[in-house]
């Protein structure tokens, strides 16, 4: 596994590839109606598991693979005007979890 990607998030070192979390939308002016912004119970409760996953007790390929979902999984909700940080944020997961979510996708300094 790397140790570091371009992109600096440490999620990205544990798939082992460019920035994947970049949702490939833009952050300005939308027009039309705005999506619903809320959460769906079943996606916060594959972003638990997947935190769960990424427990570093478990073996580097299924904290790999399970990276790699919780990116997909990120970039999904992205595209869909929706932040999955902000689950850490709202006390939406347990606080461990929260704190595991916030230190994968925050950028190295």
């Amino acid at each position: 596994m790397s140790d570091a990607a371009p992109c600096g998030h440490p999620l990205c070192a544990l798939v082992g590839a460019g920035c994947s979390l970049a949702a490939g939308v833009s952050r300005g002016c939308r027009a039309g109606p705005r999506p619903d912004r809320a959460i769906a119970p079943a996606v916060i409760d594959e972003v638990r598991g997947l935190l769960t996953a990424l427990d570093p007790a478990q073996p580097d390929a299924a904290r790999r693979a399970a990276a790699a979902q919780l990116a997909r999984l990120i970039r999904r909700e992205a595209r869909e005007d929706r932040s999955v940080l902000v689950l850490a944020a709202d006390g939406d997961l347990e606080p461990a979890l929260a704190e595991r979510l916030t230190a994968l996708c925050r950028r190295a300094r």
